[in-house]
């Protein structure tokens, strides 16, 4: 499944190599004295994937509205010695001069007002995972989410980190946090708690979810429909799930999840023939694909083993 926004921790993983995680330490520094004075403001910030859902036609994953991203935070191992429970440091000293993590964890402490600690926290998360200790990310996620005066697109960030380390029913608080703070009328966060609801096997509280995002959406959705389709694969419905996709390729023609998801569907349900269609009019529009073709192929052996 996937998810629609990345957390704001994605920044984190393009700093895989020693050097650039090097560079980010003196970044999370930078952030830490600029967090003290800077604006409160929040953004959305973007995501990918999550784990496969199966059905009974195999499909794609489902996925949210956005670009692909990474969803894997394995920078490597932690290679700057520092420990997260090491004794408080002195803070009249340079940051650079002493332990990151202690650092933070003294400025959060420190903090004046709550939107000031969670700003702070964020800060920490992305070096922890860039760091690679994702454990330690999720326990200060689920700690902001004791935040009660945040303003909705944070509270839809905090829900993305912890979907994509796992956290789905913490994620799940998240989400309706983000739902609530906008009186209902988020799309985005109703897409995404669906998708951590299926991970979490809850497909009715998944099914009200996708439907209503797709319904604040004046039925435009493509993202919501193409999860909404994974739902009904899930539950064998496979004429609902090809009702779904169908509609989310009207809506996103490039759409490729839906694409192949519609295809097998097809193939899996005696069309091979509709099938093929849907990938060769796909590719028309994207040019060529990998997963298009696995597609194809697959529908081929589907085919002559009937």
């Amino acid at each position: 499944m996937q998810y629609q926004e990345l957390s704001f921790f994605s920044v984190a993983r393009k700093a895989m190599s020693s050097a650039r995680v090097v560079v980010f330490i003196s970044i999370c520094c930078i952030a830490v004295v600029n967090a003290q004075t800077g604006s409160s403001g929040t953004t959305e910030t973007r995501a990918r994937r999550a784990p496969d859902a199966s059905g009974a036609t195999k499909t794609n994953e489902p996925k949210t509205q956005s670009t692909p991203s990474e969803t894997g935070s394995n920078p490597g191992p932690d290679k700057t010695g520092e420990n997260s429970g090491s004794a408080t440091t002195k803070t009249s000293l340079h940051p650079a001069k002493q332990d990151r993590i202690a650092f933070l964890r003294a400025q959060i402490m420190d903090a004046r007002t709550e939107v000031e600690r969670v700003r702070l926290q964020r800060t920490l998360v992305d070096y922890l995972m860039a760091l690679g200790r994702a454990g330690e990310a999720a326990t200060e996620l689920r700690s902001m989410l004791g935040a009660e005066k945040l303003d909705a697109a944070t509270y839809y960030n905090i829900g993305n980190g912890l979907a994509r380390l796992d956290e789905h029913e913490a994620a799940v608080g998240a989400y309706r946090k983000a739902i609530d703070a906008r009186q209902g009328n988020y799309p985005r966060a109703l897409n995404n708690m669906g998708v951590a609801l299926l991970h979490l096997g809850r497909l009715d509280e998944a099914y009200d979810a996708f439907v209503l995002a797709i319904k604040q959406q004046n039925f435009r959705y493509a993202e919501a429909s193409y999860n909404l389709g994974i739902l009904y694969a899930k539950r064998g419905e496979a004429d609902l799930a090809i009702s779904e996709w169908t509609r989310a390729l009207a809506v996103q023609p490039d759409h490729i999840d839906a694409a192949v998801g519609l295809a097998l569907a097809y193939a899996a349900t005696g069309q091979p023939g509709r099938g093929l269609e849907v990938i060769d009019k796909t590719l028309k529009r994207t040019g060529e694909n990998a997963r298009l073709e696995e597609a194809r192929a697959k529908i081929a052996a589907m085919d002559s083993g009937r």
